[in-house]
């Protein structure tokens, strides 16, 4: 009963005082520390097996820096090219325009301060124009293997922007076809596919009556200026908003989906089998393969991917977006393993 009360505050409050806030200044202190959950979780007889996926790692991620938070995708930072780390570190990026490059916890000699950046001071800072177009929550990043570029997708901005590796270039591209979706239920989903294609799906609903469409897009690589993408639908479990897409190293694609309650949040992976499903027209089902319903990990996970394993097998690494709420919710990584 108390956590419904606290709930219905929250959604009293929230729409009242809730407005973009500024950007905080970045903090010289930008150590992060790894809390290890889940010898205490096991301990309390958590029960690993969620599915297909099995849970294998669990951390609290904490910051001095109160700007190292909010994460909302989550992809594999590197290149395969040249002496990049593709398969040790991960990127993160906030809604409040901030990327944060950090080494796997599960790696000996885990980074403790994390390559952290912002988005709208660390790019052309010289440059007005630049900075306005990207005040605006980004929510998606996928990087593209080869190059270790960054294309990340925004809430509310009818663009995305193309970063290289190292986060000195920045290439906006326009999308005015994002302008259909709702500012604030934009490409949460995005990833450039093994095959050379670009889809983005929205959190939004394709209808009225429908808890379970979501429109998606498709552009035959990566978007160019103004360029006009296929269409599709994706078909989620009920009341469950896709908020991430991953590709696993077979080819088989995860779709992470997030629902809200009275009773805190839900969240389901879902799998399509075969990527050529995602074409022009289709209606795409997504089928569920784990959930996390244990009040223990409960939260707002907004960040997904997937990695190979030394050993053959595949992990698939959640991260929570914690709404800069420290004191009702956690920056959480999980990671699961896939066994069938």
């Amino acid at each position: 009963m108390r956590r419904l009360a606290l709930a219905l505050l929250v959604l009293a409050v929230v729409p009242v005082f809730y407005c973009r806030q500024p950007f905080p200044p970045p903090s010289h202190d930008r150590r992060v520390t790894y809390h290890d959950l889940l010898p205490g979780l096991i301990r309390d007889g958590f029960d690993t097996r969620l599915g297909a996926l099995d849970l294998v790692g669990a951390w609290q991620l904490t910051s001095p820096a109160e700007e190292i938070g909010n994460f909302s995708g989550l992809a594999q930072w590197g290149t395969t090219k040249g002496p990049g780390r593709m398969g040790r570190d991960l990127v993160a990026v906030s809604d409040r325009n901030a990327v944060m490059v950090f080494s796997r916890p599960d790696q000996p000699g885990s980074a403790a301060a994390p390559w952290h950046t912002w988005l709208h001071e660390s790019i052309h800072p010289a440059t007005p124009a630049l900075i306005s177009m990207i005040d605006t929550d980004s929510e998606s990043i996928s990087v593209e293997p080869g190059s270790g570029a960054m294309l990340i997708g925004y809430e509310g901005a009818p663009r995305f922007h193309l970063f290289s590796a190292d986060m000195r270039h920045d290439r906006p591209i326009a999308a005015p076809v994002l302008k259909e979706w709702p500012e604030n239920k934009g490409p949460e989903s995005l990833r450039h596919l093994a095959d050379g294609r670009t889809v983005a799906i929205g959190e939004v609903y394709s209808g009225w009556f429908s808890r379970r469409r979501h429109p998606g897009f498709i552009w035959p690589g990566l978007p160019r200026d103004n360029e006009a993408p296929a269409r599709f639908e994706l078909v989620m479990p009920e009341g469950y908003r896709p908020v991430e897409l991953a590709q696993m190293p077979d080819g088989r694609l995860l779709i992470l989906g997030r629902k809200f309650t009275l009773d805190g949040f839900r969240t389901v992976v879902t799998m399509v089998d075969d990527p050529r499903a995602i074409r022009s027209g289709a209606s795409v089902v997504a089928r569920p393969i784990a959930w996390l319903t244990d009040s223990r990990l409960r939260d707002n996970y907004e960040g997904m991917v997937a990695t190979a394993e030394p050993d053959g097998g595949t992990a698939v690494w959640l991260i929570s977006d914690n709404n800069q709420m420290a004191w009702l919710q956690r920056t959480l990584l999980l990671k699961l393993r896939f066994e069938r």
